[in-house]
């Protein structure tokens, strides 16, 4: 797997070059090992496919999480490497299982697929009551699309790409590595799998074109497509920023986080430096006076907040 580190990776003395005896003695064991490792109170396993590995937690027997790795992580070859989202759902008490992703390839590798497939063949997300896949970008994709194998699951999708199939979304013009993989491989469109799917929150902004253009080919009474304006491709930090993740991401699991209630605490928004600096941006060269109304109400929320968490200190 060479061909998928970077430049620097490559280079003799950087630490991914380490074999893995020698990681071994110097690199901190992954949190999770600790559940897993033979004295571990934990049961489930770790399984290792060419480009991809699955990691199974067994907490909860009611509720399970299905995450997937961005694009972020696919080139981490340290040994604390954790799946998206696992001290989360550690914390939360739901079984578990995060796949790794060793490639950038938008999970369009036979082996998973078949793998997911086996999986749900032969009943083993039956076992729970609610199933729910997650994940950011590319691993907003995998959800989307792998949740199609579990009719009724949830799908909780950060910033997703619906595919990268040049046909279906010739407008695209970010991930050539994802592009050039095998579209052709079922569970490629997340049009047409989230249509199964029990609830779907997708978190988008906006007025980040791309990303607009991606999660608008979703459509459907259970499609939630929840706005975090001028975050960006970094929705799920601007929810972290906002210390709102936690509650919403929760309320998602249980298919219980409704619009209405989700705006109001996205309310909070207006006293981030980078909600204004997006303002700034998007809007100061075609309506300045309103750009400067917006600084200064910035400045009152921003000063008011300050005074609250100092009186309360």
């Amino acid at each position: 797997m060479a061909d998928d580190l970077s430049k620097e990776q490559l280079k003799p003395e950087h630490p991914d070059r380490k074999t893995g005896y020698e990681r071994i003695l110097t690199d901190p064991a992954p949190p999770w090992f600790v559940e897993l490792y033979p004295g571990g109170d934990g049961a489930g396993y770790l399984q290792k496919l060419e480009r991809h590995s699955v990691l199974f937690h067994q907490r909860s027997a009611s509720q399970l999480v299905v995450s997937f790795d961005n694009i972020a992580n696919a080139n981490d070859l340290s040994f604390a490497r954790e799946p998206w989202g696992w001290k989360f759902f550690r914390d939360a008490g739901w079984s578990h299982m995060g796949v790794f992703a060793r490639t950038k390839a938008w999970y369009r590798d036979p082996e998973i697929i078949s793998y997911f497939q086996d999986r749900a063949a032969e009943g083993f997300f039956d076992k729970y009551d609610r199933v729910v896949f997650a994940g950011a970008s590319m691993g907003g994709f995998g959800a989307l699309t792998f949740s199609g194998l579990v009719p009724g699951s949830h799908v909780i999708a950060f910033n997703p790409q619906t595919t990268l199939d040049a046909r279906l979304v010739p407008w695209e013009t970010r991930y050539r590595f994802g592009q050039v993989q095998d579209w052709d491989l079922p569970l490629g469109d997340a049009a047409q799998t989230v249509r199964t799917a029990g609830k779907a929150y997708v978190f988008y902004d906006p007025f980040f074109d791309l990303d607009r253009q991606q999660v608008q080919r979703l459509s459907g009474e259970n499609v939630l497509l929840l706005k975090t304006w001028f975050a960006n491709h970094f929705a799920a930090p601007m929810l972290r920023k906002l210390d709102i993740l936690k509650p919403v991401m929760l309320k998602a699991m249980d298919g219980t986080l409704e619009p209405t209630e989700y705006y109001e605490m996205m309310r909070a928004r207006r006293q981030l430096p980078m909600v204004m600096r997006g303002i700034e941006g998007f809007a100061e060269d075609r309506h300045p006076k309103l750009v400067q109304q917006a600084r200064r109400r910035f400045r009152v929320l921003r000063r008011a907040a300050m005074a609250e968490a100092e009186g309360s200190s």
